[in-house]
């Protein structure tokens, strides 16, 4: 049976993990969209410098989601995910403005600079590449953990994904 602390603690860590989240987001949205201005310019010392700084917000989001998840099953169960169900509309990271805008707009535009990097940048480009894996993983690994084969909230109970391989796609 939890405790109470328990369950305050699961629900301090979730809330503020996606307080952090979007924060993340938001610098990325404006490191990223600097790095761009710098790549169409040839400023390769300004982009070294923006794609660094995207590339440690990267790792902070790594860490965030490690944060996030830091509690055991019985409280997700008992508490997260239940709440999740009463969460206002908006509350998943693929409804918000920002993080769509982020994926759909800034990180593509930047996919030719990250698939055929200007030499300058080759060394920048692999780390920014390495962090955004780890990152990435870092967020499937929270939903199997919790999730395992379950369908994510979005998707209904008959869906052919899971909320791991939601991420994937």
């Amino acid at each position: 049976m939890l405790n109470l602390h328990e369950l305050d603690h699961a629900r301090v860590r979730w809330q503020l993990g996606h307080h952090l989240f979007f924060g993340y987001v938001q610098a990325l949205i404006l490191a990223c969209t600097r790095l761009q201005t710098a790549l169409d310019g040839s400023d390769w010392p300004q982009a070294r410098r923006e794609m660094e700084r995207a590339t440690q917000l990267l790792w902070g989001v790594a860490v965030t989601f490690k944060l996030t998840g830091g509690f055991s099953q019985a409280a997700y169960d008992g508490y997260v995910r239940p709440n999740m169900f009463e969460a206002s509309d908006g509350f998943s990271g693929l409804w918000s403005h920002d993080h769509d805008y982020l994926v759909k707009k800034v990180l593509r535009g930047l996919k030719p600079y990250f698939q055929n990097p200007p030499p300058e940048l080759a060394d920048a480009v692999q780390t920014f590449q390495q962090a955004f894996a780890i990152m990435y993983n870092s967020h499937k690994y929270f939903c199997q953990k919790f999730e395992g084969d379950a369908p994510s909230l979005l998707m209904d109970n008959e869906a052919q994904k899971s909320a791991g391989e939601m991420i994937d796609t």
